[in-house]
């Protein structure tokens, strides 16, 4: 058995025509009538009903179909991972965040001519992790905060990743002209009280819920107020532009897409209390690709750190 075989089948199959099927596959029709008695003889099985308006499947060619798609499409995979392996390539996965798109989007471009294979997601941590336990990405960014780095640890380690931190940064809230929290450079914890939140789906490792660490908020004497959830950085970013919404996050850098008209207020008691790195498969070198990128990335937060305190 071959792809070919497998490809004229189902060619055959969604057709419903030997003739028609020819003519997609630019062959004649005795060809592909031959190749597909070699398959049936092969499987011993009949695969078509063949009657004088055209061919339906039998029972055992609509079963053998499911398996030949799935085949077909593994076959493609493998073709591009290994078309991939030649080329230069860059595969991230990414806690959502507009100013790391931005970054990413400039390196594609900078590389473009190259011929460069980019590959760009954004995901939950969980998710994150599955794609880099099977070393289908260089690297994974992510912001974790301190009380769960244990529980991250923990998971890593029997996926055979390592994380390494970037920087320490503080739990803050993000708000537009419109909130009445713009402006501020600090915030207390009962500020938020009942405050109308935009925040990215739920997450294990979602910073905001580093509040429920306060005594108000983990008895539920104060909460947050969650009007929207999403995974789009494009529409967080209209929502905090055009409403009083605001966003518990963490560190956003300066230049690209954070330069919105928004504020960003530290949550008191809260400094230091989210890191964010990078993760990435343990005992396997990063390639030249991903090695650029982190040294991209860590030239523009050490920018961003002189320009926030000059």
């Amino acid at each position: 058995m071959n792809l070919q075989q497998l490809q004229y089948f189902l060619t055959s199959a969604r057709k419903g025509s030997l003739t028609k099927a020819a003519e997609e596959l630019y062959t004649s029709q005795p060809h592909v009538s031959q190749v597909i008695r070699s398959l049936e003889q092969e499987l011993g099985v009949p695969l078509f009903h063949r009657t004088g308006t055209g061919i339906s499947l039998t029972r055992q060619g609509q079963d053998i179909r499911y398996y030949a798609e799935n085949t077909l499409k593994n076959a493609s995979i493998i073709q591009e991972v290994c078309q991939e392996s030649r080329e230069q390539s860059l595969k991230l996965a990414v806690n959502s965040s507009s100013w790391l798109a931005y970054l990413g989007g400039e390196y594609f471009l900078d590389h473009m001519e190259d011929g460069i294979n980019f590959r760009y997601t954004e995901c939950r941590t969980e998710e994150m992790l599955g794609l880099l336990q099977n070393q289908n990405y260089d690297l994974g960014f992510l912001f974790v905060p301190v009380n769960k780095m244990t529980a991250l640890e923990h998971m890593i380690r029997r996926r055979h990743i390592e994380y390494r931190q970037l920087l320490s940064s503080d739990l803050v809230v993000h708000s537009g002209p419109e909130s009445p929290y713009y402006g501020k450079s600090l915030l207390e914890p009962e500020d938020l009280d009942r405050c109308s939140c935009i925040q990215m789906e739920d997450d294990f490792f979602s910073v905001e819920d580093l509040l429920m660490t306060h005594k108000d908020f983990y008895s539920g004497r104060r909460r947050l107020r969650k009007v929207v959830r999403t995974n789009s950085n494009h529409l967080m970013i209209r929502m905090l532009q055009q409403t009083d919404l605001c966003n518990i996050g963490s560190y956003w850098m300066r230049g690209g897409y954070g330069d919105r008209r928004f504020s960003i207020s530290v949550v008191n008691g809260f400094q230091g209390m989210v890191s964010f790195g990078y993760l990435s498969p343990a005992g396997k070198s990063l390639s030249r690709e991903a090695e650029e990128f982190l040294d991209r990335l860590r030239t523009r937060l050490e920018e961003d750190r002189s320009r926030n305190s000059l």
